[in-house]
């Protein structure tokens, strides 16, 4: 699930997929949220992010109920399989506001 890692800042950009048939059952929220746990606990990073295209409801939710805070759109930043250059949300948690959160 983690994809990058900045040690330079202490930061994690973390990403997932899940198949379509086993979407709506919590599994990506659940999977977020042991990673969250692992990786400021264990690992002892600062940050946590996650970037989302717009339109993608289901990954922005399962962001949001983990805690992580929605800082802003960066416009026509990725080229995405099948969709060409698009835009992308981007989600964050600080090990502040986990310790606050959990």
């Amino acid at each position: 699930m983690a994809n990058d890692f900045n040690q330079k800042v202490n930061m994690v950009t973390i990403g997932y997929f899940l198949a379509e048939s086993y979407w709506g059952k919590g599994i990506a929220t659940k999977a977020v949220n042991v990673l969250v746990k692992f990786l400021f606990e264990t690992v002892s990073v600062n940050r946590i992010q996650a970037e989302v295209m717009p339109l993608n409801e289901n990954s922005k939710r399962v962001l949001l109920k983990n805690g992580f805070i929605k800082e802003g759109t960066i416009r026509q930043a990725n080229v995405w399989a099948g969709k060409g250059i698009v835009d992308l949300e981007i989600y964050s948690i600080l090990k502040e506001d986990y310790k606050s959160y959990s």
